[in-house]
């Protein structure tokens, strides 16, 4: 596994782990080590922007048929959702393979597909040659190039994200998923039990005009980020004021669909296939699912034969995702109306 940063550590924010996921993990032999280190979440509870409770949903209960968060993978009568932190499920997975098989600081320069072989150049000098790649590389995907010349699109808005100690919630319990939304839909937070409900991880979303082309992870000032829901339920802000570590800002971006993401040797899976906005849960369930069905495929046939695994991987998956990537974006466009600038929330 050719990786681009120095080391894996302490980055991202909160995911939420659908039971269709978690069903892999137990096949996988992971939900054990998966349980004790994440929440379960079998509550969301809606809030209006004063704290007023207006709807809460059980995912145990869910209609899988006729909800969309039954249709796309959230409704289990025995399991309910889960939440855990993007760096804790890293290290869960890592954990999981030899430490020979990563090769960090190598970021990927080029790549040309043969007939036999798959040559990849990288940043650092190294080049090596492969007879599959599989491009886990994200929605900046250099190996997306392969199928597409699409460029990123701005949803018009950025998600701050931190994570406080539970305590900060004072009488709330940090049993479930729970959102508070401004009148007019531009202001927005959730919260998220992680690490065994041990700390919150807070999703503050903000409608902002489109930002520089070179921000991406930016850190962000807490206090003005505070003062921004000011005027929410108090337990917004406090949540807010107590983080424990960095405030960073994440534009959320998504991409068109595109119906080819394999060829002969190359696979693209997660957001390098079909980049989908975090409103929903979607992205990191579908990126593991993406990873099961092409594991599938792959180890149903012998090596002369991956051009027809990834053609049925990829026939599988475009069907699977394509509503949910719609869906994504159609959550997107409803948190773009304009709320603040952004340089009344970055750290000078």
């Amino acid at each position: 596994m050719y990786e681009q940063s120095g080391r894996l550590g302490e980055v991202g924010g909160p995911l939420g782990i659908s039971p269709v996921t978690l069903r892999l993990f137990e096949r996988w032999g992971l939900l054990a080590d998966f349980e004790a280190m994440s929440s379960p979440t079998r509550f969301l509870e809606e809030r209006n922007q004063v704290g007023r409770v207006e709807l809460v949903i059980d995912f145990t209960a869910l209609d899988a048929k006729h909800s969309e968060q039954g249709e796309f993978g959230y409704a289990d009568l025995e399991l309910p959702p889960r939440t855990v932190h993007r760096a804790d499920l890293h290290r869960l997975m890592v954990g999981h393979v030899p430490s020979s098989r990563f090769r960090m600081n190598h970021r990927l320069e080029s790549i040309s597909e043969r007939d036999k072989y798959v040559e990849l150049r990288f940043s650092n000098g190294v080049a090596t040659r492969a007879g599959l790649v599989i491009g886990a590389d994200g929605i900046h995907s250099r190996i997306r190039r392969m199928f597409s010349t699409d460029k990123k699109r701005y949803c018009g808005s950025v998600i701050f994200r931190s994570v406080s100690p539970a305590a900060s919630l004072v009488t709330l319990p940090n049993d479930r998923l729970r959102t508070w939304t401004s009148g007019g839909g531009s202001r927005s937070t959730i919260l998220m039990p992680v690490r065994a409900g041990r700390q919150v991880s807070i999703d503050a979303t903000l409608g902002v005009d489109e930002p520089p082309a070179q921000l991406w992870s930016a850190q962000a000032n807490v206090e003005a980020l505070a003062r921004q829901f000011d005027d929410f339920d108090p337990v917004v802000p406090r949540v807010i004021r107590s983080s424990i570590n960095k405030v960073f800002m994440h534009p959320v971006y998504d991409r068109d669909p595109i119906r080819v993401w394999t060829s002969p040797r190359i696979a693209l899976v997660g957001d390098a296939a079909h980049p989908m906005t975090p409103f929903g849960g979607h992205g990191a369930n579908q990126a593991v699912q993406d990873g099961a069905v092409l594991a599938d495929q792959i180890f149903s046939v012998h090596p002369g034969a991956y051009p027809e695994a990834l053609r049925r991987y990829q026939a599988i998956r475009t069907r699977e995702t394509a509503a949910i990537q719609q869906a994504s974006r159609e959550a997107a466009d409803r948190q773009t109306r304009v709320a603040v600038r952004l340089s009344d929330i970055l750290l000078s």
